[in-house]
């Protein structure tokens, strides 16, 4: 069996992109936290039910941002003796538990509009549309200041899109705002409210999906299980191949382990070399557990690679 390749501290963590996503995760933290205060007494003042569901998306990006904070300073924890892979799946958690709770605010905000769908009360137009303008803004800058970090990892991603979403949600404010301003409909302050909830059950469903998948150690999404288990059969010394798993550890970082047959006579050692070569040229797969089956001998011998070189 070749040895397990150590994990490491995930030393990108360290490089000048990570420094960036801590400041670009603070900004918006606190310009998210500053504004939800301002939209809570705006809807309380207005009588918005599409400034409260606002309010309550942007409550959740302040728990994701916050989340996804901690998960970024506490996945740079290197591995201990009970926690083998570190710190890592804490990001995927914090990526879990804020598409629950998103899911939860839009089932709120849907039976709330259902009451209010059929004896809409009074709403104080101008005041609505000022604070969801000044909303739209905040949402927009710090969406901005986070696009740039969105690929860096799932929680990345998920305090990304809360703030996306939210921008939209603001939009829909402030038409229930011009609505009622200029028509007096004040029935469309419900069906804004109703069009938030939809935009955040829609924008948190992959994200939710994306993380059970994690959790359950789905196969990735851009690796096919036959092709890889195809690639490393079709090596000459190879003679079977059985209990192959790939499963992702963290956002880019992913595993697999595999029980090879070997044909008679083959140099073990040279083998696990080659089929590790293949799968981190051809899949990009670093972290391998091979475990090699059958008859064999051990002769020295230099490993050439015309196969893999071929496939370059």
């Amino acid at each position: 069996m070749s040895e397990a390749p150590s994990l490491p501290c995930q030393p990108h963590i360290h490089d000048h992109r990570y420094f960036s996503s801590r400041w670009r995760l603070l900004f918006a933290f606190l310009t998210q936290a500053a504004f939800f205060v301002a939209e809570v007494v705006g809807a309380w003042l207005t009588n918005s039910l599409a400034l409260l569901a606002d309010a309550g998306h942007m409550f959740s990006d302040v728990a994701a941002l916050g989340l996804s904070l901690v998960a970024l300073h506490v996945a740079t924890r290197p591995p201990t003796a009970k926690k083998t892979y570190g710190y890592h799946r804490l990001e995927i958690l914090a990526a879990l538990v804020n598409g629950i709770a998103l899911w939860a605010m839009a089932g709120y905000i849907l039976w709330e509009a259902h009451t209010r769908f059929f004896a809409p009360p009074p709403v104080k137009s101008l005041p609505l549309l000022i604070i969801a303008t000044l909303g739209l803004g905040v949402n927009l800058v710090g969406a901005w200041v986070l696009y740039p970090t969105r690929e860096r990892g799932l929680h990345l991603r998920s305090a990304f899109l809360h703030l996306a979403a939210d921008s939209l949600g603001s939009v829909a404010a402030i038409a229930a705002a011009v609505a009622i301003l200029w028509r007096g409909w004040y029935w469309f302050d419900p069906l804004a409210a109703v069009m938030v909830a939809v935009l955040i059950l829609v924008g948190s469903w992959r994200l939710v999906l994306d993380a059970a998948d994690i959790l359950m150690e789905a196969t990735p999404r851009h690796l096919d299980l036959e092709e890889v288990e195809a690639a490393l059969r079709a090596h000459p010394g190879v003679a079977g191949i059985h209990d192959l798993h790939i499963w992702t550890i963290a956002s880019g970082l992913y595993a697999l382990s595999a029980h090879v047959v070997v044909q008679d006579r083959q140099d073990r050692d040279c083998l696990i070399w080659e089929l590790e070569e293949l799968l981190r040229q051809r899949f990009g797969l670093e972290h391998t557990t091979l475990q090699v089956e059958g008859p064999g001998y051990h002769n020295p011998c230099i490993c050439s690679l015309p196969h893999l070189s071929a496939r370059r």
